[in-house]
């Protein structure tokens, strides 16, 4: 398998993020120690990248899926520090960390599309709000100032 082939991809790279994610959150909560607030938010992280794969030409798609990524890996290194288990686990414990490890590459990843589809990551924008497009509006009239002399 080619995987900087496969990272080269359009629409694949998306795909490969939600997989491997899926696999590694399903594997960190085999176990009972983690919060269900991490269940919470990597449900919601799956979804925006499902709404990208669905979207493939959505830029808040794959936006708000850098946002949870971004925010998501501060929520497992809090969830992970202060629900470490005493005993047993270590399996979940394993794949939640793996998870986490994973979180900057996947960004890195997603910031790669979203670059692709013509976005970016900036949360505010600068000027007016709109996007400079090479578009003319054909049917709104033009007006044109002419001074009297």
């Amino acid at each position: 398998m080619d995987v900087q082939g496969a990272l080269n991809a359009p629409h694949l790279r998306v795909k490969i993020v939600a997989i491997v994610h899926f696999i590694f959150i399903v594997f960190a909560l085999q176990s009972y120690w983690l919060p269900s607030a991490y269940s919470f938010y990597n449900q919601i992280y799956i979804l925006s990248l499902f709404w990208s794969i669905h979207c493939r030409e959505s830029i808040d798609a794959v936006h708000l899926a850098c946002l949870i990524n971004a925010s998501s890996f501060v929520f497992d290194l809090i969830g992970i520090i202060g629900y470490f288990p005493d005993n047993g686990g270590i399996f979940s414990v394993v794949f939640a960390m793996f998870n986490l490890a994973l979180r900057p590459f996947t960004l890195l990843v997603l910031h790669r599309e979203l670059i692709d589809r013509g976005g970016s990551l900036m949360l505010i924008t600068q000027g007016s709000g709109e996007r400079p497009t090479s578009y003319e509006d054909i049917d709104r009239p033009h007006q044109s100032f002419s001074p009297n002399v």
